[in-house]
C-alpha cells in the first residue's frame, strides 16, 4: 500500500479515536435497562443476525443458520425508550437464501430485503410467505469475499431513498484483514430507491481487542456488522470485535465529507483515496452477547428515536436486545 494511502488511514483511525467530527449531527443516550432477553419460546429460532422495524411493535430478524424470516413484537416505551416486552414469532423460510445476514424492511412494497454472506446477494421476498420479489444485483468487487466476512449488514433509510450494506471485513483485493495494530477497510455501498448501486465508500474499522485476542481459535476479528441509515442522509455503522474479555460493540456516525467515491477504483490497496470520517456515539463490552444487529425504531419522547440492537446466541452466547435512543445532536 502506498504512503499516501497510509496516511489517510492512518488520519481517518486518529479522527474517530479523538471523537474529532466536527459535523457530528446525532448523539445516542442509553437509558439504562441493558440487555433484554429474547426467548426463542417454541419458534425455533436462532443466531438472529439482524433486524429492522416494520411499524409499531412490529419488527423482522433474519437468521444466519435458518434461511428464515422471523417476525418479532417489540413493545418500547415512547417516554423512556425501554423494551415494555419482547416475543418472537413463527418463521417463515425464505427459499434461496444460505447465511442472511442483515434485514431492512421496504414499508412501500411490504417486503423485506435481505443480504446473504454466500454469493453474496441481495434478495427482496414477501414476508407474509417467503415468495422472491427480485434479486438485486450487487457490484462486482464482491466477487472479492472473505469466507464469513460478506454482506454482514442492510438498512433503507427513512426517507425510502437509499439502501447501504457493507462487507463485514476487507475484500481479498482490498488489503489485510484486521489485527491488533490495524483495523479492516471496508466499502460502504449505497443503493438508490430502485435498488441500483450509487456511490461506494471506504471505511476503516478499529484495530481488534489491544488486550488479547482470541488466538488461534479463528475469532480475531474487527468489523462492521451492521449499518442504520438516519433521516436526511445520516449513516451509523455497528462495530464488533472479538477479544478474551468478551464482545466490544462500538456505533459510530459516518461523515462523507471529502470522502472518495471508490466505486470505480478496482483495488484499494496501494490506492490513493479518503475514506469517511467516524465519530464514536456510543461503546460497551460483554462477556457473553454478541449484538451484531441494529435498527432505528419508533420516534421516542424528546425528538428520539429507538434504536435496537440485536444478537447471535452462536458460540453458546445469549440471544438478546439492547434498546438505545439516536436523536439529533443540539
Amino acid at each position: 500500500m502506498r504512503v499516501r494511502a497510509l496516511v489517510l488511514i492512518a488520519a481517518a483511525a486518529l479522527l474517530a479515536a479523538a471523537g474529532g467530527n466536527a459535523s457530528q449531527r446525532w448523539t445516542i443516550d442509553d437509558p439504562g435497562q441493558g440487555p433484554v432477553t429474547l426467548p426463542a419460546g417454541d419458534t425455533g429460532a436462532k443466531e438472529l443476525s439482524g433486524i429492522s422495524w416494520a411499524g409499531g411493535t412490529r419488527y423482522y430478524a433474519v437468521s444466519d443458520k435458518l434461511a428464515k424470516v422471523f417476525p418479532l413484537s417489540i413493545e418500547v416505551d415512547p417516554h423512556t425508550g425501554t423494551i415494555v416486552h419482547a416475543a418472537v414469532e413463527l418463521g417463515v423460510f425464505l427459499p434461496g437464501s444460505r447465511d442472511l445476514e442483515g434485514v431492512a424492511y421496504d414499508p412501500e412494497h411490504a417486503t423485506v430485503l435481505v443480504s446473504d454472506e454466500a454469493g453474496p446477494g441481495i434478495r427482496e421476498y414477501r414476508p407474509a410467505d417467503g415468495s422472491l420479489v427480485r434479486v438485486i444485483a450487487v457490484p462486482p468487487v464482491y466477487r472479492n469475499i472473505r469466507k464469513n466476512l460478506s454482506l454482514e449488514s442492510l438498512s433503507l433509510d427513512p426517507e425510502h431513498q437509499n439502501l447501504w450494506t457493507a462487507n463485514e471485513e476487507t475484500l481479498a483485493n482490498d488489503g489485510p484483514r484486521s489485527s491488533e495494530t490495524a483495523g479492516s477497510v471496508v466499502r460502504l455501498q449505497r443503493f438508490d430507491r430502485e435498488y441500483q448501486p450509487n456511490g461506494q465508500w471506504a471505511y476503516v474499522t478499529d484495530p481488534a481487542f489491544v488486550d488479547g485476542l482470541l488466538h488461534g481459535q479463528g475469532m480475531e476479528s474487527s468489523g462492521v456488522s451492521d449499518l442504520v441509515a438516519l433521516p436526511n442522509g445520516g449513516l451509523i455503522a455497528l462495530e464488533r470485535a472479538y477479544g478474551v474479555a468478551g464482545l466490544r460493540i462500538r456505533l459510530y456516525e459516518i461523515d462523507f465529507t471529502g470522502a472518495t467515491d471508490v466505486t470505480d477504483v478496482p483495488s484499494l490497496a496501494g490506492a490513493t483515496y479518503q475514506p469517511v470520517h467516524k465519530t464514536l456515539l456510543w461503546q460497551r463490552r460483554f462477556p457473553d452477547i454478541n449484538y451484531e444487529g441494529a435498527a432505528l425504531g419508533p420516534p421516542i419522547d424528546g425528538g428520539g428515536r429507538s434504536l435496537m440492537l440485536i444478537s447471535d446466541d452462536g458460540h453458546h452466547l445469549r440471544q438478546a436486545l439492547y434498546p438505545l435512543i439516536v436523536r439529533p445532536a443540539r
